[in-house]
């Protein structure tokens, strides 16, 4: 008889050669916790005693390693027939750390190809929260974000409109504006360096909070340092970047803890979308107020915002957000219009399918984070990063140049006024609104339902958002680059550049977003460094722009440049971009692998 003391005492060398303990039933079959299962257990308990504790590491079969653990494979067709997620035995929930310490052995192609076992009920969950609504606390965050983007846009691009008048009144040629304009990246670049550390460690709330009192502060006082001299107004500009440069950071953290990984995209699209909303208003606005009220104006109106802002941003917004708890779920083993058969087992679904739902929180306490903590030799070694840092540098450079210049180019070349090259700035911005946003929704979508892969969706924005713009720019370099008499006219050279802006909006469902695909922990660093560096590459543009231009007047030369930019911008992401976890923590593992108890 197979469960009899004579069948095992007949081949003991086989026991002891895997260490297997001497007790009738060996296999114990999971359940749900029930009541039979404890009234099985306790009398195997009273009739043998315990097993002894041995290790397993040596044993190679599937079959004696189960049973030396009191579990059986499940094979991956029964598990994604019966249970469709990893079990916990006795139907009680435990955390994802304990779940990975007690597994069960399972054979190495089964493992392999256990995680797509949960694509579909990742794509139930991406669906349910697709449903739902956000929570009253990520659409503030997201309503309040996309206003200091705004404010952020307007206050930095009204120097854009204004520096045409205050150059007729101070004698600047384009070698001055450049350098007047390239001022503010350089502040720009520092604390995008540091901010991201800075609303890692601390308050993202009130670090955006301090960065507005700054900008708007320096904003205001930007007509009494013209007044002065360059330098003073050099100044002034610096810190205003100074400033704004922990915005975009701090924004990062707080939509990696509030908003839901399938909403982010757009979310973070929306918020971008401010950014040319503030461009449109500096546009629309500043012709207006220059015309009755003087250059001057600009500045102090238009600063003033930061400050009321900050009366919404401070009562509404809490300062440590702690996200609920996800509730597991628990699916029967037979099929939930049958209702669960007799000794089946009940999966309970950890957290993959809340974790949908919920918005990651710092794998480690943020107030014990250290510059020391931070890795920093592996964000430098890390392909992944640099391809964010290359799209998102190229991409910036072809953004200031719209930003800074287009006024510019349509007085120079076309010889549009202050009012008409400020008017024919606008339509490139609000179409780029909706491209921004659109690309936000198409990425989610793409990726909730499982049409293609995060990684793939972010390659493809980002190819959108590169290579389509270097086309219009050659196009602007080819028929506009020396005016009328080149075979253009501005209708035209309106509709390349309102394509080249709108096709650069896809780069917040490619880029912009990646950050928090890479690391839920350090985003707001990463973007920083990214952002940091791509300040650089706008501040030398914007100078190199001014210089090409004093002295060569060549406009194609300029869009030449800026389109190959883009070229080699967009080969890097497609290259090395990836979704996947690069920089982990103990808390957090890069790559977990799912096993079944």
């Amino acid at each position: 008889m197979l469960g009899s003391r004579a069948h095992y005492a007949a081949r003991p060398s086989r026991a002891a050669a895997f260490n297997l303990p001497l007790r009738r039933h060996s296999v114990l079959l999971v359940t749900a916790g029930s009541s039979h299962h404890h009234a099985s257990e306790q009398s195997r308990t009273r009739a043998y005693p315990e097993r002894r504790t041995s290790s397993f590491s040596t044993i190679r079969s599937p079959v004696l390693r189960s049973l030396a653990r009191r579990t059986v494979p499940i094979s991956r067709e029964t598990l994604e027939e019966r249970y469709g997620a990893p079990l916990l035995v006795g139907g009680k929930a435990a955390s994802q750390q304990q779940q990975m310490s007690a597994i069960s052995y399972v054979p190495t192609a089964s493992q392999q190809r256990l995680p797509r076992l949960l694509q579909p009920q990742q794509q139930a969950d991406a669906a349910a929260v697709e449903e739902s609504p956000l929570a009253r606390d990520a659409l503030v965050l997201i309503l309040l974000a996309t206003a200091v983007s705004f404010v952020c846009s307007i206050d930095r691009a009204a120097m854009s409109v204004a520096i045409l008048p205050m150059s007729d009144q101070f004698n600047w040629d384009d070698t001055v504006k450049g350098s007047v304009s390239s001022a503010f990246f350089a502040g720009y670049m520092i604390t995008n360096l540091c901010g991201g550390f800075l609303a890692t460690r601390y308050s993202a709330k009130h670090v955006l909070a301090s960065g507005v009192v700054l900008w708007s502060l320096f904003t205001i006082a930007t007509p009494a340092a013209a007044a002065g001299n360059l330098g003073e107004l050099m100044l002034a500009r610096a810190m205003m970047g100074v400033g704004e440069g922990v915005t975009y950071p701090s924004i990062q953290n707080l939509v990696r803890q509030r908003v839901p990984e399938q909403k982010r995209s757009r979310a973070l699209a929306f918020i971008y979308s401010g950014h040319q909303l503030g461009t449109i208003g500096s546009y629309l606005l500043c012709p207006l107020l220059i015309a009755h009220l003087g250059w001057e104006s600009v500045f102090g109106i238009f600063g003033a915002l930061g400050f009321v802002w900050l009366a919404g941003w401070l009562p509404l917004v809490s300062d440590r957000y702690q996200p609920p708890a996800p509730a597991p779920k628990l699916v029967s083993g037979a099929s939930s219009a049958r209702g669960p058969a007799p000794g089946r087992a009940m999966a309970v679904i950890p957290a993959a399918a809340a974790s949908a739902a919920v918005a990651e929180a710092p794998a480690a306490p943020a107030e014990q984070l250290r510059l020391q903590d931070v890795p920093w030799a592996s964000f430098a070694a890390n392909p992944a990063f640099w391809a964010i840092v290359a799209a998102q540098c190229t991409v910036s450079v072809g953004n200031v140049l719209a930003f800074s210049w287009l006024p510019t180019f349509y007085n120079q070349v076309y010889g549009v006024d202050v009012a008409g090259s400020a008017a024919y700035s606008v339509l490139p911005f609000v179409v780029t609104v909706l491209a921004t946003n659109a690309g936000g929704w198409i990425a989610d979508g793409l990726v909730n339902n499982g049409v293609i892969g995060k990684t793939h969706t972010r390659k493809l924005m980002q190819a959108i958002a590169s290579l389509g713009p270097a086309v219009c720019l050659l196009q602007l370099a080819a028929n506009h680059g020396g005016g009328e008499g080149a075979g253009g006219n501005v209708t035209d050279a309106v509709a390349l550049v309102t394509a080249w802006c709108s096709l650069s909006g896809f780069s917040a469902a490619g880029y912009g977003s990646n950050h928090q695909d890479i690391s839920k922990q350090y985003s707001g660093i990463l973007y920083g460094l990214a952002n940091g560096l791509a300040s650089v590459a706008a501040s030398a543009s914007i100078y190199a722009t001014g210089q090409v231009l004093h002295y060569t007047h060549d406009w194609s030369l300029v869009f030449e440049v800026a389109a190959g930019l883009n070229v080699v911008g967009a080969l890097a992401y497609l290259k090395w971009a990836s979704s996947d976890e690069q920089f982990a923590t103990a808390a957090q593992p890069a790559t977990t692998k799912a096993k079944v108890q």
